[in-house]
């Protein structure tokens, strides 16, 4: 537990400043403040991280290993893919300054600009749905996977083009973020159909459908490999072999928070999607969301890395599904629980050692060979 600590105290305090916004939301200069002050504090937090989760150590490699002066020759060490606007963005922080914290901090500063400006648009409380942004997946996002949270975040700027009907400038930020991350390709086609209405019962009948999948364990992808004979046997034995290995997901938590979600998405729907039509699209995000999720359960990273391409549903909907409860009360243990629960959920996902946080302007960071050592003790040699 003591590992989440840092983590805890940020969610809280974002918590906290967001309860102050609502409350002074109609002074804005204020509300201004109390903004700055919370995105601010988010900003500080990742911008200035030392090397905390995983993925720091394939990133880090990846920015070592360019050498700017040899990319007539592509020579850019032992790197094997390139997403050719990460690589860009790799180079060209190395060549202003030759630091991993620097293209970290200019990272950050890309991230926070397209999430408050994706934010500002669509939600009344900002802070609000940066507390849910961090306790369904942010931490790990804004650490862990860079190059697709780049990419999920040019996508999200997308959305008003969608909303609007206008394709060139949609299908141009598409492409700007298929160059960070090669899984935006599945956002391309959501300009179809992601703002169409669905009927509150065809909704319900999908979330039906997910959950009992999802419940009894259905081997989607498996039985359409099998059905369609895509890739062969070697493709097929390959799926088995992994199913085998990461095996399928419970009913826990997670599972109930999404239940949850999805019922009372059901319960206001009439209102959700009326006083506020933009809501269908995010709407019909989350059925995405949790289609991808149940049709991909038996691999838990396979399920994790497509659904957290909708995630962003959530960001919009929970703090939309609080507006609809009619009585103040009903309203304050909504609060009370979504508080609790993201405070839980930090608590039990992000504790380990490997995220033992420090910060560069606050008292210093652990080096790269002290990081590295535990990092190879936790997961190369575990048993030393």
């Amino acid at each position: 537990m003591i590992y989440s600590i840092p983590y805890v105290i940020l969610i809280v305090f974002l918590g906290l400043l967001a309860v102050f916004y609502e409350r002074f939301k109609d002074d804005a200069n204020v509300s201004m403040k109390i903004n700055i002050v919370g995105i601010a504090s988010f900003f500080i937090f990742f911008g200035f991280r030392g090397f905390v989760f995983h993925d720091w150590t394939s990133y880090y490699y990846e920015f070592d290993t360019i050498d700017v002066y040899k990319l007539s020759t592509y020579q850019l060490g032992n790197i094997k893919e390139h997403e050719p606007g990460w690589l860009l963005l790799n180079i060209f922080c190395k060549s202003i300054y030759d630091s991993y914290h620097f293209l970290v901090f200019v990272i950050t500063v890309i991230d926070v600009v397209l999430f408050h400006r994706f934010l500002k648009k669509y939600t009344d409380n900002v802070l609000l749905s940066m507390v849910i942004y961090l306790a369904f997946g942010g931490f790990a996002s804004m650490c862990n996977l860079l190059r697709n949270t780049l990419s999920i975040m040019i996508f999200i700027n997308a959305l008003p083009y969608l909303e609007k009907r206008k394709p060139i400038p949609y299908f141009l930020l598409c492409i700007a973020a298929l160059s960070f991350h090669y899984s935006s390709i599945f956002y391309f086609p959501l300009y179809f159909f992601l703002h169409r209405h669905v009927n509150k019962y065809v909704y319900l009948a999908i979330v039906i459908v997910c959950n009992i999948v999802f419940v009894l364990h259905v081997p989607i992808l498996l039985s359409l490999v099998r059905i369609f004979h895509i890739g062969g046997d070697f493709l097929e034995k390959k799926l088995e072999v992994y199913t085998e290995t990461t095996g399928s997901r419970g009913i826990g938590l997670g599972f109930l928070e999404r239940f949850l979600t999805a019922i009372l998405i059901f319960c206001y729907y009439e209102k959700l999607t009326t006083k506020r039509k933009i809501n269908q699209l995010f709407i019909n995000a989350f059925l995405i969301y949790l289609s991808v999720f149940s049709a991909l359960s038996e691999f838990d990273e396979i399920a994790k890395r497509f659904s957290i391409l909708f995630l962003f549903s959530y960001w919009i909907l929970w703090p939309e599904i609080r507006k609809c409860f009619y009585f103040p009360n009903n309203r304050l243990l909504f609060n009370g629980f979504l508080g609790l629960y993201c405070v839980l959920k930090i608590m039990t996902t992000v504790n380990h050692i490997v995220m033992d946080y420090d910060n560069i302007l606050l008292g210093g960071i652990k080096s790269y060979q002290e990081r590295k050592y535990i990092f190879d003790k936790e997961f190369e040699n575990p048993d030393e």
